[in-house]
């Protein structure tokens, strides 16, 4: 068995998981839409096209997603009970604005994402805590942008951030220099 068959990243983030899909159905008193990037257009239209009529709808979009969570956050710090939160963007994109829902105290089933292509995912360094861009995937490696080690990408996905996890590539059996003797 793969080890992304029982890891914690998301169904709609592994690798080969369709792009876009079939919309669930939804329920709920009022939706934010949030969209990242230019793909978002066409999938905020098919959504606010299967959402119920007498409900609340907000529409936000960004074309990064630093923009986006900071968005988010402060939406989610006045949001009231029955909220729904649509995310739709790239995998990476959805993953940081997960982990902004997650952290905002949201449950999966208060969450929809529909991915809109792969883009680039976010790397958390386990050794200088530096956090790098790739659009390399999981169990590939990428030089970390904070300490230059050689890391490869886990298949963990943190909840609260969307980062994967990266480590050392051959920490196992990486020598490490002796202490000159005094």
């Amino acid at each position: 068995m793969s080890q992304i068959a029982v890891s914690s990243i998301p169904v709609w983030a592994r690798p080969a998981a369709p792009i876009g899909g079939d919309l669930p159905e939804v329920s709920g008193r009022s939706f934010l839409l949030i969209g990242v990037g230019d793909g978002a257009l066409v999938e905020i239209a098919r959504w606010k096209g299967v959402l119920p009529d007498d409900v609340d709808q907000q529409v936000l979009t960004f074309a990064e997603s630093d923009r986006a969570a900071s968005a988010l956050r402060t939406e989610l710090s006045a949001a009231r009970v029955g909220l729904r939160v649509i995310i739709i963007g790239s995998v990476g994109a959805a993953l940081t604005l997960r982990g902004v829902a997650v952290s905002a105290g949201l449950e999966d089933d208060e969450i929809y994402v529909t991915t809109t292509e792969v883009g680039d995912i976010e790397v958390f360094c386990t050794h200088c805590r530096d956090v790098t861009p790739t659009s390399s995937a999981v169990g590939d490696t990428v030089v970390c942008g904070g300490c230059d080690r050689n890391l490869l990408i886990y298949h963990h996905v943190s909840r609260r951030s969307g980062r994967y996890l990266g480590y050392l590539i051959d920490a196992e059996t990486a020598v490490l220099p002796r202490e000159s003797a005094q």
